[in-house]
């Protein structure tokens, strides 16, 4: 059994212009909330048997009711939603522990940002691939950008670009190994943004899948125009 975890329940202050406005994953994308589209695919692939969606307490019942009123009964019924924490990391902590409570849990688990709408069965295909071969994986792309290090508006360093990724979504791992990771970070207050990074600190080798520069993350505003503008693109040339 393969399951995701779709974090959903971050309060996107970055992308906010007032603190009332609603969290970036439930703005509308082309008349669906950002969630709904990454939501969409997964439910919809033949080889994701389970999702966990990981929202805001206060949003439970009505992320529920959209899941139902939207998608089809046979991808509405792969689909848990439970409450999320305080941080990203506390939301996958929390959906892998939902994950763990069922009486066969996966046996794979792959971890994929509400905020990266443009997710494809193309992508989830290869990090499927990736997991079951080799474990653990991310989904990355070469740095195609001079890097620099930098010290008070002062360049300190040149980094070699030949051996940096930039960092993406899905991540996944065999379901035992993500879990354990995250039950050692939390116990020992080890915080970070990626999953990949829980891997390797609780020693697991991460495999790359090379990603997509349309993989796009929405962190600000101007991010949801290009994403609109991808979208777009993509619909018409399918």
């Amino acid at each position: 059994m393969i399951a995701a975890v779709l974090p959903a329940a971050g309060a996107g202050e970055r992308f906010k212009h007032s603190p009332t406005d609603a969290p970036k994953q439930f703005i509308g994308l082309e008349g669906r909330p950002i969630y709904l589209w990454s939501l969409s695919t997964l439910a919809a692939h033949e080889k994701i048997d389970i999702i966990v969606v990981v929202v805001p307490q206060l949003s439970l019942d009505a992320v529920q009711a959209e899941i139902s009123r939207v998608l089809p009964a046979n991808q509405s019924e792969k689909i848990i939603v439970t409450a999320g924490g305080k941080t990203r990391q506390n939301s996958v902590h929390n959906g892998l522990e939902r994950l763990g409570e069922l009486t066969t849990p996966p046996a794979y688990v792959m971890v994929h940002d509400a905020a990266r709408p443009l997710l494809t069965a193309k992508l989830i295909d290869q990090v499927v691939e990736s997991v079951t071969a080799n474990g653990a994986c991310t989904v990355a792309i070469p740095v195609t950008d001079t890097i620099k290090k930098a010290r008070d508006n002062v360049v300190g360093e040149t980094l070699d670009r030949s051996e940096l990724v930039q960092i993406q979504t899905p991540q996944a791992a065999r379901f035992e190994w993500l879990l354990q990771a995250h039950r050692k970070a939390a116990a020992e207050n080890f915080g970070t943004t990626d999953d990949s990074t829980i891997l390797e600190h609780s020693g697991h080798k991460v495999h790359i899948v090379t990603g997509s520069p349309y993989n796009v993350k929405i962190t600000n505003p101007e991010d949801l125009s290009l994403c609109q503008s991808l979208a777009s693109v993509l619909e018409q040339r399918s």
